[in-house]
């Protein structure tokens, strides 16, 4: 949780090569992508995520409150544009891996490694090198404040009830599509239907979030989306559809999803500079992929169970939505917002 921070405020890469915060993810993701080793291979880009993920989103973060400080708008729509440019890459990525696997294996990695290396120069060339006015963390203790700060917690499991769900995506719905077309291969247009939503409707949706919504609102109504896309799955089974008709729940449960996930993944973002330390953005932001990932852990593993038990599928399914229903209850009340806005006032005075 304290690799995105420390590489934040230290901003090298290793071997002494100066750079970006993001340099020293970027550098190992670009020399994993030409060693085809089963374990070496995953291991190294793991290790490149967990510096990569909390300092590119803790920088985009930061970028998207000065954004919203002089008066460009809300911080959001900043946000926004990581998850459009993720899922771009995500729909864009595969077809052009497969186009050159098509050549060799050898080809189709040394060109993601040239991807990261461009990516690298390009961020070595436009990030700034320092933070003006920023203040430095205090040494030690960021993980005592972490585990005491009850709002970011519920911050935490408002996000990891969404990537618990998110995981559905691979873990729930094959069974439903195979249920329904006795194979799994429309799960590829469906997962295609996720990204094009989120590449075209993203930033329309974040606006108009930012305009009638608070962030906990739009958590909170991003939430109660994901539990109705478990609720059309569970209300359409007893009906026993098959064929293309049989895959219109599966599809609304991947609409309803994907709405969801705009609504929320913005806003948990936005809520990490309120709820940080001073100068600990990047600890922060680390910790909430960890702890929500700690969540999807555990919860696959329950889901997994319930999804194998033999109660009736409808049930199953109305049994998924009880997480991002549990989270909303867990989630920081007006109350506990109202303090922790006194207490940040207070230290901003």
């Amino acid at each position: 949780m304290q690799a995105g921070d420390r590489v934040a405020q230290r901003g090298h890469v290793g071997l002494e090569v100066r750079g970006p915060p993001l340099a020293d993810g970027l550098l190992a993701q670009g020399l994993q992508g030409h060693q085809a080793h089963p374990v070496g291979d995953p291991l190294g880009r793991g290790r490149a995520a967990a510096l990569f993920s909390p300092a590119v989103e803790s920088e985009v973060a930061r970028q998207a409150v000065a954004w919203e400080k002089s008066g460009g708008g809300s911080r959001t729509s900043v946000l926004a544009l990581l998850s459009v440019a993720g899922q771009a890459g995500a729909f864009v990525g595969p077809l052009l891996g497969a186009l050159l696997l098509s050549v060799d294996f050898r080809t189709a990695c040394l060109a993601g490694a040239g991807v990261f290396v461009l990516v690298l120069a390009g961020h070595a060339r436009l990030l700034p090198q320092r933070i003006p006015g920023r203040t430095a963390a205090p040494g030690g203790g960021g993980l005592r404040a972490v585990a005491r700060n009850r709002a970011f917690l519920g911050l935490c499991c408002g996000y990891g009830a969404y990537l618990l769900a998110y995981n559905q995506l691979y873990q729930a719905l094959p069974g439903e599509v195979e249920r329904a077309m006795s194979d799994q291969a429309p799960l590829a247009w469906l997962f295609a239907l996720s990204s094009v939503l989120v590449v075209s409707v993203q930033l329309p949706v974040t606006r108009w979030a930012a305009r009638r919504l608070d962030l906990h609102r739009s958590m909170v109504f991003g939430l109660l989306l994901i539990a109705a896309a478990f609720g059309v799955v569970a209300a359409a089974l007893p009906a026993g559809l098959t064929g293309v008709p049989g895959l219109l729940p599966g599809a609304g449960f991947v609409v309803l999803l994907t709405l969801g996930q705009m609504l929320v993944v913005p806003a948990a973002r936005a809520r990490v500079p309120d709820l940080a330390e001073e100068g600990r953005i990047g600890l922060y932001t680390g910790a909430m992929s960890s702890l929500s990932g700690l969540i999807v852990l555990v919860g696959s593993a329950l889901m997994g169970a319930l999804l194998d038990s033999g109660l009736p599928p409808a049930v199953r399914w109305l049994a998924l939505a009880a997480a991002p229903v549990l989270a909303i209850v867990l989630m920081p009340g007006r109350r506990a917002r109202e303090r922790e806005a006194g207490v940040r006032g207070g230290a901003d005075g």
